[in-house]
């Protein structure tokens, strides 16, 4: 649905509005990505990066929860970079949960997928990302998990009704975002 150039502009739009929205939590923000482009962007937002060579959001979920284990984290929350209209009060509410939770659980619209996890310790459960990810995670999580959704965070950007979904959602959407969906 969209030119290459106007993908592009989208993803890193979405990309800058979750680092904007992580960044106000005032909590450490790692960005874990196969791309040193990617890694620079975000370290020029503030936030940290590694780079590495991820298979998917699953291997790059895996990484993170390795490495913040290793740096120390009680607890990692994990978001992809293409939900493009998260809140920080998304982000605070998620971790407000996981105060009760060990794991808890974001579903995407179709309920399917997972949009944001919560894990204490950041290795308690593998991230699993994808089609049937949220059911994966419900039972990894156990007795010990906890389902939490929240509207915004159910959109993400994977096909083309997602992308008519945001764009009728353009208005709640994040400052770059809305640029980039009006360029378009």
């Amino acid at each position: 649905m969209l030119e290459p150039a106007g993908r592009e502009r989208l993803a890193l739009a979405m990309f800058d509005d979750v680092i904007a929205a992580a960044r106000s939590t005032r909590w450490p923000v790692l960005v874990i990505t196969d791309s040193r482009a990617i890694a620079a962007r975000a370290r020029v937002a503030g936030v940290g990066a590694l780079v590495v060579p991820a298979r998917g959001t699953r291997d790059a979920a895996r990484h993170g929860a390795r490495r913040a284990a290793r740096d120390g984290a009680e607890a990692v929350l994990i978001v992809p970079a293409d939900v493009p209209l998260l809140r920080t009060a998304d982000l605070r509410r998620i971790a407000t949960a996981g105060r009760h939770a060990a794991v808890v659980v974001v579903p995407d619209r179709e309920r399917s997928g997972t949009n944001a996890l919560y894990v204490r310790p950041p290795e308690r459960i593998a991230p699993r990302f994808g089609h049937g990810s949220f059911a994966a995670h419900r039972a990894a999580a156990g007795g010990d998990g906890r389902v939490v959704t929240i509207a915004r965070l159910a959109l993400d950007v994977d096909t083309p009704a997602d992308l008519a979904a945001l764009r009728r959602a353009r208005r709640h959407a994040r400052g770059r975002t809305r640029v980039a969906l009006v360029r378009d």
